[in-house]
């Protein structure tokens, strides 16, 4: 059976080119390309200092961590808990950037001398959150504290069931807020107001500064925190939270230190996933590393991704990097199957040309797996997209969106319909009776409608510069390595080249991607397009004249390096050929 698989056409949209005498001057002064001038100009970076920062940042550049609400507290709360010899546990969440964060604070605790423990909730058993659950067996280990990482800010009622049973709470989260937060002891998270701390940090991030935070109070040596970086890094980058101010700071370093890890299951991690010995990029993290440590708490209990992370024991690691390696297996396998089933949904009951929203319900889907296929599906139809696993008469919801529209916003209006939600502007989770799917859709739907309009839901491929072949060299190259690490809000550059020249016969490589070559001026260039490959016959002919959209890379093969352009979408220079892919 063939399902829908059509991707909505990109719209390019090229940055408004910077004043030239500007460019010159600011060119002049950090003895920088105007190129590179003109996209950091685009990115709001428009001095020499604010260039030489984000070229060359280093740890020193952190930010004080007692400036975000509510540390000073928090730290108070905890140093009492070291003075007391009180049991804490670490309270975290089951994806990556919960378990990077957990495991962070599980160590640093321990290492000073508290008596620590962690708990993370079971997916399929427990669902998100701080929970009653969660807290009884907090309580039955003897703990008199819970310190919450990347979840608690919406757990009013669990903090007070477990002030009721003599267990403090210090929520760190960088999640939305609703208007009413929990009465803790503290609650550090950069998202609510009180603060001078405004970066967007993951929950890893906020574990982090937490940890800076309990050394200098406790007059330790802040730089042993640095060999942790690389949990930061994993976990931010795989949290696709904005990769600028702190948070650049943070994965840039942590980056290195991921190639550098003394943690012996980072490094059985990195060897069954095929990593070892190489340069970690934040794709690798996203697509190779974060998968593999999501996969046991996705398919249920992400225990062992916290002993792979935390423990020193190499044949512990080797065997558990095993294990994360084989359901990460079995975790793509669940996701092709929801995937088919949702796509064969969408071609039975969405209306692609009029609705505004994507909302899927089915029986029984893995709710570990539901969403990625929800990624998926947005990446394919750029609509907000829902997927919900019903399971004995309740459905349990996986959200993601768009640009433009705030789930939590608008899930609030749905808020009747529901028996819990929460999450980001790009994602969140919900719970709902199963018979109040079909209202729930409706209303969604009614609510993305009046939101969004035709631009909203039309993909828009933001294009850096339109540059020259030949003025692609090795100087560009090599500052544009120095923008990394790459992600939200600091992806690489995009620039555009008008008529260049199909040399040669385009051909298919591999599972559907584009290889050609391409000429303008004396500038010849190699191609390769990922997703593209059924374009070569649309663009056979020699001669043909194509506009690129593109970001450029090296690619070793067969031990030579070479420039390369990697495409982000093309076109018939006539207009008549946009693929739409990404």
């Amino acid at each position: 059976m063939s399902y829908t698989h059509w991707v909505t056409p990109l719209k390019w949209v090229v940055a408004p080119s910077p004043d030239p005498a500007f460019v010159a001057d600011l060119a002049e002064k950090t003895e920088l390309p105007a190129n590179i001038i003109k996209v950091f100009a685009n990115r709001h970076l428009e001095t020499p200092e604010e260039i030489r920062h984000f070229l060359d940042p280093k740890i020193s550049d952190l930010k004080d961590p007692f400036l975000m609400s509510g540390m000073d507290k928090g730290i108070e709360r905890v140093t009492r808990a070291f003075c007391d010899n009180e049991k804490i546990i670490i309270y975290g969440d089951y994806d990556v950037d919960g378990i990077t964060a957990t495991s962070l604070l599980f160590m640093v605790l321990n290492k000073l001398g508290a008596q620590a423990d962690f708990y993370l909730p079971n997916r399929l058993v427990e669902g998100y959150g701080l929970s009653r659950g969660g807290i009884d067996k907090a309580k039955a280990k003897g703990a008199s504290l819970i310190i919450t990482v990347d979840t608690g800010v919406t757990a009013v009622e669990e903090v007070e069931y477990a002030a009721s049973q003599g267990i403090d709470v210090i929520i760190t989260d960088h999640h939305e807020a609703d208007q009413a937060v929990p009465h803790a002891c503290a609650i550090i998270n950069p998202k609510l107001e009180g603060g001078d701390y405004h970066d967007e940090l993951a929950g890893v991030g906020v574990a982090f500064k937490f940890a800076q935070a309990l050394y200098r109070s406790l007059n330790q040596d802040e730089r042993e925190l640095e060999e942790h970086l690389d949990l930061v890094a994993l976990g931010t980058a795989a949290d696709i939270v904005p990769l600028v101010g702190e948070n650049r700071v943070l994965t840039k370093f942590g980056i290195k230190q991921i190639a550098r890890t003394t943690k012996p299951g980072l490094k059985s991690l990195a060897f069954v996933a095929g990593l070892m010995g190489k340069d970690i990029s934040t794709g690798q993290v996203v697509f190779i590393l974060a998968p593999r440590i999501n996969a046991l708490g996705r398919l249920g209990d992400a225990g062992g991704a916290i002993r792979l992370l935390s423990t020193r024991d190499e044949a512990v690691a080797a065997e558990i990097a095993r294990t994360l390696d084989s359901e990460n297996k079995r975790r793509k396998e669940i996701d092709q199957t929801t995937l088919n089933d949702a796509l064969r949904q969408i071609d039975e009951r969405v209306d692609l040309e009029k609705d505004r929203a994507i909302v899927l319900a089915g029986e029984d889907w893995h709710q570990g797996v539901i969403g990625i296929v929800a990624s998926r599906l947005v990446e394919r139809y750029h609509l907000p997209t829902i997927m919900i696993s019903i399971t004995g008469g309740e459905g349990k919801g996986s959200a993601r969106s768009i640009p433009g529209f705030h789930l939590c916003e608008a899930l609030k209006e749905c808020e009747d319909l529901l028996l819990k939600y929460g999450g980001h502007k790009y994602a969140a989770g919900l719970s709902i009776k199963a018979e109040n799917i079909d209202a729930f859709r409706d209303r969604f739907k009614e609510v993305s409608a009046r939101i969004l309009t035709q631009e909203d839901i039309t993909p828009k491929l933001h294009i850096d510069i339109e540059i020259e072949l030949s003025e692609i060299d090795d100087e560009l190259m090599q500052i544009i390595d120095s923008f990394s690490p790459f992600g939200p809000q600091n992806m690489r550059p995009v620039f555009l080249t008008r008529n260049c020249e199909v040399v040669g016969q385009p051909y298919q490589v591999g599972n559907n991607h584009l290889k050609m070559r391409v000429r303008k001026g004396d500038a010849t260039f190699d191609v390769i397009g990922f997703g593209f490959g059924k374009m070569a016959s649309a663009i056979s002919a020699r001669g043909c004249l194509v506009d690129l959209a593109y970001v450029v890379e090296y690619n070793t093969w067969n031990d030579v390096t070479r420039k390369q352009i990697r495409l982000k979408d093309i076109k018939l220079t006539a207009g008549n050929l946009s693929t739409g892919y990404q």
